[in-house]
């Protein structure tokens, strides 16, 4: 299995946090959580990215209590 590519943006709020690319085994989907930089994130949405072979994947942080 080739596994899954993403480019990703993590938010929090309306502000941008990081971007950066990753890969997973396993394709994620929305409302999966995962760790991005240490920072405890959730998936809000995947699209795919016009001529490129990455998805678009929108991450927001998850703050205590979320």
């Amino acid at each position: 299995m080739a596994g899954v590519d993403y480019h990703y943006e993590l938010r929090g709020g309306d502000e941008l946090v990081a971007t950066g690319h990753l890969s997973r085994e396993q394709p994620l989907e929305v409302g999966d959580r995962l760790e991005v930089g240490g920072q405890p994130a959730i998936v809000r949405t995947i699209e795919p990215l016009l001529g490129e072979p990455e998805l678009r994947l929108l991450l927001r942080l998850v703050w205590d209590g979320s």
